[in-house]
């Protein structure tokens, strides 16, 4: 049987054929119409108009002859020698462009014709001779040899204009035949088109078509189908292959199918049996697809249980938020830990939601893991850190307290004077002694703020926090050389605060800026609203801090490099920190070496109630 290569290869050789056929026909029908055609203008039509231009020149020398005679004057040379020039010339061209049957005698007759009526001419041209001669020459010699080369020339003209007629007949029935035969060859193309193209239908594009229906069946997961592989060409091969092919995904999706279950028991068992509560919701249906035994157990995330079926309001938070952005989300309620009581006692988890597949957009969301981290042992360890810390600042504030008043007794001199050496040695104890209270007073406001003690919030106007703040800086910024400003724009709202805690950020923040700020430099301190917030910015022209100083700024105990020994321990801006998260807001530094540094903290504003009763059950 043929191949669909041998197939092509023997329809498009007869489509060659036929056009090969049809342009050979064509070029041979040109050249005869062309050679017809170049008889018509080269050969005939020459002697045509040499016959007219022979009888023309006759014609004005017989005229000439007949005005002679009748003004009685003998014709001078001058007046028919340059006509026997041209009739010479024309006739010699005649000779030599005999093309018709029968024109060759004729031309070479009057040729001896034209001889003998120019050998004529002088005779009638001589003065002397006689009128009476000269009339009886041109009436029995001159005029009939006239009238018999005009008669002859004439002939030749009908000779050669017959023959155009003739070539002109032949040139249109060659036309007409080859209008036949390309019609009847464009005929015949396009019969052998229409059935190549039949056939072509049956032998590929059928098949083809059987073939895309059926792949459309196995996208749609139905591989129980079987091709006709009966044609032994590339069709046929293609079916064999096709149906081998569907055998083996049959064979490789039982097979898949038998692992995939396998691994599903495995995974729901390995998954049940671990130890930190999981839970995985589908994105579209919002139930638990599957869950860890301690999640059923302790906090209701059943099989097929809705997200907002579960008694969690934290849930529902983080489950939107990934669902809406994507990426990974904690609770944000008291910093991503949640209180949870099981079997009458207390823990504390950390709940973390994240998308599956990891780091998709949401559009891409299949579904929502939510894992729960027990950070109980740790939650109870920053407990007992801040106890100790308590305790320890409390036992040690009293003593401290009795000795820094016996050191300024002594500067005192009430107890007796002091020499040089002792003076010295006592200043330094009550340097020591002041830098001593001052870290114990950070680390009571830190075991404050992170206590989450009662905040006693309340409305203020950002301008006359700031107003405060300059005041007490005021003395500070004029002993230095240093600009102090503020600007706040006129529609600031109020914000909630804590009052004794934010004069704490803005005294820290201020202070840090007067600290690295040189003279004649600039400290502004400017309030604009951001949405459901105000944002307060404090900028100096200072010295600026480079981006690996920037990362760990806000640590505890964190103190930059070049400061001076007695400028703290590196509490105050952790302390800073804790307020403004405390009081619902955000803090962060931009800044760059040389240039300068602002530190930019936002305050919710008054009137949203919903961070009100937020950072009420922070703090509790």
């Amino acid at each position: 049987m043929l191949d669909i290569r041998k197939k092509f290869l023997i329809s498009f050789g007869v489509l060659v054929v036929l056009i090969a056929t049809v342009g050979a026909v064509m070029m041979r029908q040109v050249d005869r119409l062309g050679a017809a055609i170049d008889v018509i203008l080269r050969e005939n039509y020459r002697s045509v108009v040499i016959c007219r231009k022979v009888d023309d020149i006759l014609e004005e020398v017989n005229g000439g002859l007949l005005r002679s005679f009748r003004d009685g004057t003998a014709e001078e040379n001058g007046d028919w020698k340059e006509a026997v020039r041209e009739l010479r010339a024309a006739w010699d061209a005649e000779l030599r462009n005999v093309t018709v049957k029968g024109e060759l005698e004729r031309a070479e007759r009057v040729n001896r014709l034209l001889k003998e009526y120019i050998a004529l001419l002088p005779e009638l041209a001589q003065p002397r001779k006689a009128e009476t001669e000269r009339r009886t020459l041109y009436d029995e010699r001159m005029e009939p040899l006239f009238r018999e080369i005009k008669e002859l020339t004439g002939e030749i003209q009908a000779l050669n204009q017959q023959n155009m007629i003739d070539a002109n007949n032949r040139a249109r029935q060659e036309a007409e035949t080859l209008h036949r035969r390309v019609l009847m060859i464009l005929i015949g193309c396009c019969l052998f088109a229409v059935i190549l193209t039949l056939l072509l239908k049956n032998w590929i594009l059928n098949p083809i078509a059987r073939l895309l229906a059926l792949t459309n069946e196995i996208s749609n997961g139905n591989l129980d189908i079987v091709l006709d592989a009966k044609s032994g060409d590339e069709i046929g091969q293609l079916s064999r292959s096709f149906n081998a092919m569907a055998a083996a995904l049959r064979e490789a999706r039982r097979n898949e199918r038998i692992k995939l279950e396998r691994s599903e028991r495995t995974n729901r068992d390995v998954f049940s049996e671990l130890p930190t509560p999981i839970a995985v919701f589908d994105a579209r249906s919002g139930r638990v697809e599957i869950a860890t035994r301690s999640a059923e157990q302790y906090f209701g995330f059943r099989i097929g249980a809705e997200v907002g079926a579960v008694n969690a309001v934290w849930l529902r938070e983080i489950y939107d938020r990934v669902l809406a952005g994507g990426g990974v989300c904690t609770c944000r309620q008291n910093d991503g830990v949640i209180q949870h009581f099981i079997d009458n006692k207390e823990y504390f988890f950390q709940p973390t939601a994240l998308p599956i597949p990891a780091d998709a957009p949401a559009d891409r969301i299949s579904a929502v893991a939510v894992i729960l981290k027990d950070v109980t042992m740790a939650h109870e360890q920053q407990e007992l850190k801040r106890s100790v810390i308590s305790t320890v600042s409390h036992q040690l504030k009293t003593p401290l307290t009795s000795l820094r008043m016996s050191i300024y007794l002594l500067l005192d001199e009430k107890i007796g004077p002091l020499n040089p050496g002792q003076l010295d040695l006592v200043m330094s104890m009550r340097d020591d002694g002041d830098r001593l209270a001052d870290i114990m007073s950070d680390l009571l406001d830190l075991n404050r703020v992170s206590g989450r003690n009662n905040l006693q919030l309340e409305p203020r106007r950002p301008a006359d926090l700031i107003r405060a703040a300059e005041e007490r800086f005021r003395a500070k910024c004029l002993d230095r050389e240093i600009r102090l400003e503020t600007q706040v724009a006129p529609d600031v709202p109020d914000v909630l605060v804590a009052v004794n805690r934010i004069d704490y950020v803005f005294d820290n923040l201020i202070g840090n800026a007067l600290r690295f700020t040189p003279a004649g430099g600039s400290i502004t301190v400017s309030a604009v609203r951001r949405e459901d917030a105000v944002e307060f910015t404090v900028r100096d022209t200072g010295c600026g801090m480079p981006p690996e100083v920037q990362a760990h700024l806000f640590e505890q105990f964190y103190r930059a490099p070049g400061q001076e020994p007695n400028s703290g321990v590196g509490l105050g801006l952790s302390i800073a920190k804790e307020i403004v998260t405390a009081l619902g807001g955000s803090i962060r530094v931009e800044s760059a070496a040389g240039q300068g540094s602002s530190f930019i903290f936002s305050i919710p504003v008054t009137g949203a109630k919903e961070n009100q009763e937020k950072n009420s059950a922070q703090w509790v």
